[in-house]
Formats: structure tokens, C-alpha cells, sequence
């Protein structure tokens, strides 16, 4: 009798590119499972999976379309969001049961969206912020932001942080309070296969982020590499467009690129400049690189996780608007990420999931 194939639906959060990246391991992994893997995101996220995955069947989620300023913390403008963000939860969460029972799903993973959960299937919530962290001036609501955080994460089957469970880089991020979660190690697109690769850029910069801050940020980069000898590119983190590198002296510069393509770049650079985005770190610890990281403005995980590696004196971290050319110099003093890490943690969840699934 011939085994029938689980059908696993995966869906990230589309607030920036990272949860989609992240969630290329994992689709990689139910693949050789020979499991038949659904995406459901939306935006930009979207895009990168059905460019990474174009066999794969896709369907679009309602989108947070999130605003940002160029002016205020992005902690206060979510705030003030809350009520139409809180709309878009009810109504992605209609939208995966609906998907659930259309296309009889037997697993579903949701990377951060916390609409995507059911009582039809066994559900897995991925989070790096179980604890988030507000800004000193909200820290009086820290513990009530906290106790709706976890109450949601509840909904789901299982809960699973991108790390490991011993010398964890989240640090208070993930402290699991009243949360039951699983470790699955941290993840990455990129697998380190090549050790020893001739440099062809000196200089790196993955540009991400929200608007406007991705724009500033991309301008802000272009002035330091003016200040600075060596080759360098830059990549826009604009997955819409052309993916095609040109070359403008001795700066390139491409829209985006896909996980195969992004990592023959980063293995041929010597100093990666990025967010300090926890996707972004991972992949750049993948690959065993140095990194300079500049935090999102207003951004309190990615403010946290910087200061954290500038600690443990793996990477240099920057305020985007004190960013120099000179910390292009200083960040190559810090140890980097030299010994990439294994995915046994995340084969490991992916099986024990896998045994539950009733399959009809």
C-alpha cells in the first residue's frame, strides 16, 4: 500500500525578509521527508518564498502593512497599531482554517504570525521573543505586553526557538517563563560548505528593514563605502525587482539574490555589514563570517541582540546614525562567527512532529 504524503503547511510573518529566510531550512528539511510542503505568507515574504520555492503551491495571507517613521521608535507606532494589527490576527486565523481543511493539511508551522494556529492539526509557533523587551519609557508595561505574548504562543501545539539551548546569543529574549518550548538550534539558508574561498568584495552590506528605515539605511552604507578603499556591493533586500548585478566602479550593487546566489557572495567577503536582525545573525554565523550590525532605529530585540554580541566580542554593533566608514575598520577586530552549527536539533523536532500527524 502506498504511503500517503504529509501535507505541511508553512506560514512566516512578513514584517521584513527574516522570517521567510529562516523558514527555507525548514522547508528544505520537510522536502527530504518527502513531505508536500504549502507556503501561506504575504509581501515581501511572499515573494522570496515563491522565487526560492516556485514549484511550491503558495497563498496569500492578509498583510500587516505595518507603517514606520523616520522619527519615532518603532515600539510606539506598533502601539498605535494594535488595533488594526488585531484585525489582521482574526482574519488570518480564518484564513488558515480555511486552507487547513481545503487542502487537508496534517501539520501546520507558523513563524511568528500568531493568527496561524488551529485545533484541526498539531500547530508549532516559532519565536526568538518570548520575552519581548520594551524601551525604558514603556517598561511599565513590559509584564502586561508579555502576559498577552504568551497567552497567544499558548494556543499553539509546541513552541519552538531558533537556538540553542545552551549559550543561547537570545540571552533574556528566550527565557521560557511559563512557556513550554523546544530548542531547535539556530537557522539558516545557508549551509557552510566551502572553507576556503578567495575574497572578491572586502565589504558586504545586506540591506533589510522596514521602510524608510531600509532606504535610509542603504544611503547611509553608500556614504560609508565612499569613505572607505576596497571592493564592495550592496544588496537592496528588494526581492520585486531585477536580480541582476551592476557594477559601478568599485561598488556593486544588486535588488536580490537568491539563498545559492547570497551565499557565494558572503563566502566571498570578507566583513558583512547588516541588521541585527536574529535571522541575519544566523545566517551570517552559518557561514562562519565577521559582521558589523546596525540595529533597526526603535527596534528593541535587535538593540538587545547587538549589545549582547558586542559582549561577547563576536561582532561590532552601531547606532545607524553614528555610522562611519571607520567601523568598517573596527568591526574587523571583533572574533566573528567561526565555526558555523549543525541543524541535528531541528531534524530531530521535525521527525517527532512528523510521528503525530495523523495522516487520512
Amino acid at each position: 500500500m502506498n504511503q500517503i504524503r504529509r501535507k505541511v503547511l508553512v506560514a512566516p510573518f512578513d514584517w521584513g525578509l527574516g522570517h521567510a529566510t529562516r523558514s527555507i531550512p525548514i522547508i528544505r528539511e520537510l522536502q527530504r521527508r518527502d513531505c508536500e510542503v504549502l507556503i501561506a505568507s504575504s509581501g515581501d515574504a511572499l515573494v522570496l518564498l515563491k522565487k526560492e520555492f516556485p514549484s511550491i503551491q503558495s497563498f496569500e495571507l492578509p498583510s500587516y502593512r505595518a507603517t514606520y517613521s523616520r522619527y519615532f521608535p518603532l515600539i510606539f507606532k506598533v502601539f498605535f497599531q494594535l488595533p488594526k494589527f488585531l484585525v489582521v490576527i482574526a482574519k488570518e486565523h480564518h484564513a488558515i482554517e480555511r486552507i487547513v481543511k481545503q487542502q487537508q493539511v496534517h501539520f501546520l508551522i507558523s513563524d511568528n504570525r500568531y493568527g496561524c494556529w488551529t485545533k484541526l492539526v498539531p500547530t508549532v509557533f516559532i519565536t526568538h521573543q518570548i520575552n519581548i523587551q520594551m524601551p525604558f519609557a514603556l517598561q511599565w508595561i513590559q509584564a502586561i505586553v508579555n502576559f498577552f505574548n504568551h497567552r497567544q504562543i499558548r494556543k499553539f501545539n509546541h513552541c519552538w526557538i531558533p537556538d540553542f539551548p545552551e549559550n543561547r546569543l537570545t540571552g533574556k529574549l528566550t527565557e521560557p517563563g511559563n512557556v513550554s518550548v523546544k530548542f531547535i538550534g539556530m537557522l539558516s539558508r545557508f549551509n557552510k560548505v566551502n572553507t576556503d574561498v578567495a575574497p572578491a568584495y572586502d565589504y558586504l552590506a545586506l540591506v533589510s528593514g522596514p521602510e524608510p528605515q531600509r532606504t535610509i539605511f542603504e544611503r547611509k552604507v553608500r556614504l560609508c563605502f565612499s569613505e572607505v578603499e576596497g571592493r564592495k556591493i550592496v544588496v537592496r533586500g528588494l526581492p520585486g525587482l531585477v536580480e541582476e548585478i551592476v557594477s559601478l566602479g568599485d561598488l556593486d550593487e544588486v535588488s536580490h539574490l537568491t539563498a545559492d546566489e547570497l551565499q557565494r557572495i558572503i563566502e566571498q567577503s570578507r566583513l558583512v555589514i547588516c541588521r541585527s536582525g536574529y535571522s541575519s545573525i544566523m545566517d551570517v554565523a552559518a557561514l562562519g563570517k565577521r559582521a558589523l550590525l546596525i540595529p533597526t532605529p526603535g527596534q528593541t530585540e535587535q538593540e538587545y541582540l547587538g549589545a549582547e554580541l558586542m559582549k561577547m566580542e563576536k561582532a561590532l554593533s552601531v547606532k545607524q546614525d553614528s555610522f562611519s566608514g571607520n567601523d568598517l575598520l573596527r568591526a574587523e577586530g571583533y572574533t566573528g562567527f567561526l565555526n558555523g552549527f549543525s541543524m541535528d536539533l531541528l531534524k530531530k523536532e521535525i521527525d517527532a512532529i512528523l510521528r503525530q500527524c495523523i495522516v487520512k
